[in-house]
């Protein structure tokens, strides 16, 4: 008699076979698997992305992202019977794959929210780019289809040049708008449009969230004593070491003056007054031309389900204070309840 593959072993072959991508949500640990066929769909090497829903937000079109996210909410809060939807995914050679993807929550918490989701990514590029081929030539065929075509090819490069124009002019504004001039890290204008995208994002996923704010101990004495220049230059300096010092997920933004804030991703109070304490370590070590010894005062807070940016803002201002209020170069943690 042959020997037959245990169950667990022929789904693993069969998923590693299929073309399109398979993939598996859990929503307690944030976990979500993938098949082979997902990164082969793309062309990436398998296993190379990390394995959570940031993963799958930040490979959708930015055209097509508020569609599928209102979308899978209205799934998830049973407001439509089914989700299934169409949207373009970035490849790793940096063009677009249009892709149907359907799915389907197979386990839930007693409070109906949510706990396991599956579903499956569906190579459809092939049928939609025909479908817009179609149309296009639909358009051609009344004139003289050689000299329509040359139109279209002139047309095509004047406006792909003055496309390429407009987008250097986008980046430009984006840049002047988003980021602060001295430091170039983010204004506090985009630190608040950030964690509005944030708090929305940890609520979504049930994701933890801190923030932590710090102020620059006794800077007015660094522009009494030393000028503006140099205080720049300490603010400089400052920015530049918080910024080697967090993680890449998480966001850093000049707060005002001399305060910096930081937004953290998916991270629990505890780990948050860590990471503050360590950047506390760092500023207190840090060395400039002057030889002018820098110190920080920092306040941590957690987002709690029921925040809003300006609730965060007000206890992590609180906790600052306290800070400062217990001889500076200090952390401290206001709970979030």
């Amino acid at each position: 008699m042959p020997t037959w593959p245990s169950t667990d072993e022929t789904l693993r072959h069969v998923l590693d076979i299929v073309a399109d991508g398979v993939w598996n949500w859990d929503v307690l640990t944030g976990h979500v698997s993938r098949s082979a066929g997902w990164y082969r769909m793309l062309g990436y090497d398998v296993d190379s992305l990390n394995q959570d829903v940031l993963t799958w937000e930040n490979v959708i079109h930015p055209d097509d992202y508020p569609n599928v996210m209102a979308h899978f909410e209205d799934y998830v809060k049973d407001r439509i019977p089914a989700y299934r939807i169409q949207y373009r995914c970035l490849k790793a050679d940096g063009t677009y794959l249009w892709i149907e993807d359907s799915g389907k929550i197979v386990e839930r918490l007693p409070d109906n929210s949510p706990a396991r989701m599956i579903g499956a990514h569906t190579n459809i590029d092939e049928l939609r780019t025909t479908q817009e081929k179609l149309a296009q030539q639909s358009q051609l065929i009344v004139g003289d289809y050689a000299d329509l075509e040359h139109l279209i090819k002139v047309r095509t490069e004047e406006l792909a040049e003055l496309n390429e124009t407009l987008q250097e002019k986008v980046l430009e504004v984006e840049q002047l708008a988003s980021r602060d001039m001295l430091t170039g890290i983010y204004n506090r204008r985009m630190f608040e449009q950030l964690i509005d995208i944030e708090i929305k994002r940890a609520k979504r996923y049930s994701q933890p969230m801190s923030v932590i704010l710090a102020d620059i101990d006794l800077f007015k004495q660094v522009n009494d004593i030393y000028g503006h220049s140099m205080g720049d230059k300490v603010l400089t300096s400052v920015a530049e070491t918080l910024q080697e010092h967090i993680r890449e997920s998480d966001i850093l933004a000049r707060w005002g003056g001399e305060e910096f804030a930081i937004i953290l991703p998916n991270t629990e109070a505890d780990t948050a007054l860590e990471m503050a304490e360590r950047l506390r370590h760092y500023i207190a070590e840090m060395r400039n031309e002057n030889n002018i010894q820098v110190t920080c005062s920092f306040g941590v807070t957690e987002y709690n389900t029921e925040d809003s940016g300006d609730s965060i803002f007000s206890r992590m201002d609180q906790a600052l204070y306290q800070a400062k209020d217990c001889n500076r170069n200090n952390v401290k943690l206001m709970p979030n309840h």
